[in-house]
């Protein structure tokens, strides 16, 4: 039996930057308007890892998992030793292990759940095609990934690795879908395991693992300021998606942000939390969750990063010559902070 909930609470930071539940949130309509329907990018062709296992003729195993090996190459490597947990593909015993995955009655019974909600993937590749036409205006040096899809054994959502983005199907088979309750998930996390929500998250597991944490400092605000540009260069590429997707906040929730902005600010200057680097303390306001336990439980999790997004909007509106790669070469936070002119609620 290949125990999905034991696999899940095994997860592992091998080598991957994980995007389970978005971690940063914000409006995108406050980002540039640029036009890109010029902006030339490669073809995109989105693999199906998931089908290419799941239809592997189990009576030849080895010779199936050379020929996948052949076609994805480096990544099939960290996929069977890291998001399967499986080994190496050189290890003789890969492809068996390869084959109790797929035998597996819950893992057969994922896939075909996923193929019915996942028939073919054609709004990837149109979503991520427009996305990358933004990504080549903003950063033309920088190069594209390829996209795959995957089963993860509910492992992952998405990982970026070896120039590829690659996203988890299984894990976003709707809110209500049976394996999650099996998964004790909380509702905060299913709530957005779903079509919509793809897109978000493969956008920011792609730009934490592009651009690494780069600040001088390791303090809280370095910590809101670095994930508010992120969230910034998100809502930069996916312009049309809507805030309810790239918050990940209800309505009640982003409503209390903007309500008590000056609060939640007044209180991090009153409680000295700007320069801390007591990681404990950070987490507070960096953490997903039901909410932010330092306020009510009407607050959203994650508030921190929100605080780190204003301050980056605000950055870049009063900079307007700011290019976003030098927003993200920018290491000093406080520099930001001071040059945003920031004000809450303002």
């Amino acid at each position: 039996m290949y125990n999905i909930k034991h696999n899940f609470y095994s997860m592992k930071k091998y080598l991957f930057y994980i995007c389970i539940a978005s971690v940063l949130f914000g409006c995108s309509t406050d980002t540039p308007k640029v036009d890109v329907a010029d902006v030339p990018v490669p073809q995109l062709t989105i693999n199906r890892l998931e089908e290419d296992i799941f239809t592997l003729d189990s009576t030849h195993i080895n010779e199936g998992v050379k020929k996948i090996h052949a076609k994805y190459g480096n990544f099939f490597k960290s996929y069977i030793a890291g998001v399967l947990n499986n080994g190496g593909v050189s290890d003789s015993s890969s492809a068996d292990m390869l084959k109790r995955f797929i035998g597996d009655r819950d893992m057969k019974d994922a896939y075909s759940n996923l193929k019915k909600e996942y028939p073919d993937v054609e709004f990837l590749k149109h979503d991520f095609t427009n996305c990358f036409k933004y990504y080549k205006h903003y950063f033309p040096t920088r190069k594209l990934p390829k996209v795959v899809t995957m089963m993860s054994g509910f492992n992952y959502s998405v990982v970026t690795l070896d120039s590829t983005i690659a996203i988890g199907l299984e894990m976003y088979l709707g809110t209500n879908n049976k394996f999650y309750p099996q998964l004790t998930l909380p509702y905060y996390k299913t709530r957005y395991m779903n079509r919509e929500n793809i897109m978000p998250d493969a956008v920011r597991g792609w730009l934490l693992n592009d651009f690494p944490n780069n600040m001088s400092k390791n303090d809280f605000l370095s910590e809101i300021i670095y994930l508010g540009k992120i969230m910034y260069v998100t809502n930069a590429l996916l312009p049309e998606t809507p805030d309810t997707l790239t918050n990940q906040y209800t309505v009640k929730q982003t409503e209390y942000c903007y309500q008590n902005e000056f609060n939640i600010w007044s209180y991090f200057i009153a409680q000295k939390l700007l320069y801390t680097t007591d990681q404990a303390e950070i987490m507070k306001f960096t953490k997903d969750g039901p909410f932010t336990s330092a306020f009510s439980k009407q607050s959203p999790p994650r508030i921190g990063y929100w605080m780190g997004l204003r301050i980056v909007k605000k950055y870049m509106k009063t900079n307007p010559d700011i290019t976003l790669q030098q927003l993200m070469d920018e290491k000093d936070a406080q520099k930001i902070l001071t040059k945003a002119k920031y004000k809450p609620g303002k």
